[in-house]
């Protein structure tokens, strides 16, 4: 059974997901239904205005916090690892960011595509192609906006689609016949 996870202001969590562990999720971060959130070693620390999309699963294996900056996209059927994700990062479809890597701000890890174990992957990298090619992209100004307007319309969609934590006191299970799961939101929306 995990512990109780913290739930910020404007957040968005659906009901039909796996935490395991201490996990804080920042506000107005947005967590789709089927992601997995496993704070097996250490704590799982989330900023603001996340989107974790459907089948993810985001696992610290480490005994240190597993922080997540900002504004970070993590598209359907990722898996990360790690021990820092930075700001403004997009983790697309099926992409693989492993081991203690650490990612630093506005990277994109390309859909198929994964880090090697254990590396430091820097500022406004991008790894994309069948050979997990790398380059460096500049920062797109209109990236924030585009940003806001999917959270936006996210926050408006799910609910009316998906059983999502409602209020502060809300606790609801997903289990399975093996692994009874519960979230609970502790912090005022």
């Amino acid at each position: 059974m995990p512990k109780d996870i913290n739930i910020g202001k404007n957040a968005v969590v659906c009901k039909d997901i796996e935490v395991k562990g201490e996990v804080h999720i920042g506000a107005g971060t947005i967590l789709h239904p089927q992601c997995k959130i496993l704070a097996v070693g250490g704590p799982i620390i989330f900023g603001q205005n996340n989107i974790v999309e459907e089948n993810v699963t985001i696992i610290n294996k480490s005994q240190t916090t597993l922080t997540i900056g900002n504004e970070n996209v993590f598209e359907v059927g990722c898996y990360v690892e790690g021990t820092k994700i930075g700001n403004r990062n997009i983790v697309e479809a099926k992409a693989r960011v492993l081991g203690s890597t650490s990612l630093g701000d506005n990277c994109v890890i390309g859909a198929v595509c994964s880090t090697k174990k254990d590396e430091v992957i820097p500022d406004n990298t991008v790894i994309f192609g069948d050979h997990h090619n790398r380059r460096t992209q500049t920062a797109s100004a209109n990236q924030s906006s585009l940003h806001t307007r999917h959270l936006e319309y996210l926050r408006e969609v799910l609910p009316k689609f998906n059983h999502v934590a409602s209020d502060s006191q809300e606790a609801a299970t997903h289990s399975s016949p093996t692994h009874p799961r519960k979230v609970k939101q502790t912090a005022s929306h």
